[in-house]
């Protein structure tokens, strides 16, 4: 049973995005996560997180994205928003309630790894260097805006292609494709001259 007490300040935005099987919900004044995202493209990955356990019992959410100060949840095609958010907004309400000791519940509880595409490694070449930080600085911050965000996984020095994951909203986007040409390759071939292309694939949480 909610406790109202707590929870009454809490507002919830449900903001669109993009992709129409995804919603952005923000709770208002709440920082989701510290450091990085966390994509739960299926229930078995949703082990360390019990609002993103509950989440995927609603009927029709088959994924979960966890941003800066968002949550963007997935849903069948066939699946109907005006029935799947009132129990999103349920579920995220009940996280947020302060526990027995007055203190909030963790969103993680274990298994988190912050995503560390971006972090330069010492083996990086220059350009892999600027690709990263052009990524992390320039782009990165515009997508997850969206509630989505892309995962850099490797340069070939030889084709000058970059390849990418797309996540949350981003993945099985209609309007990704014209994202990653005219956004994402656009800006990385106009900042280093050796990027010739921009490639990128769903993210399905084997990575």
């Amino acid at each position: 049973m909610l406790n109202f007490k707590n929870i009454y300040k809490l507002f919830i935005q449900a903001k669109p995005t993009p992709n129409p099987n995804f919603l952005k919900f923000i709770p208002g004044g709440k920082q989701v996560m510290l450091n990085g995202t966390y994509d739960f493209t299926r229930p078995r990955e949703a082990k360390c997180s019990p609002l993103a356990q509950k989440l995927f019992l609603i009927d029709g959410v088959t994924r979960v994205f966890y941003g800066k100060d968002y949550i963007s949840i997935a849903k069948k095609e066939e699946s109907r928003w005006e029935e799947i958010k009132p129990q999103i907004f349920e579920h995220i309400m009940e996280h947020y309630q302060l526990d027995s000791d007055g203190q909030e519940k963790k969103l993680i509880i274990d298994g988190y790894q912050e995503n560390q595409d971006t972090q330069i490694n010492e083996d990086d070449s220059e350009v892999v260097q600027l690709i990263k930080e052009i990524i992390d600085t320039r782009i990165r911050p515009t997508v997850q805006e969206d509630g989505g965000d892309i995962v850099f996984r490797d340069f070939d020095e030889k084709s000058g292609i970059v390849q990418l994951y797309m996540k949350g909203s981003c993945a099985g986007c209609p309007s990704s494709s014209v994202t990653l040409k005219n956004g994402i390759e656009r800006m990385l071939c106009h900042y280093v001259a050796e990027v010739k292309e921009v490639v990128a694939e769903d993210y399905n949480g084997s990575d």
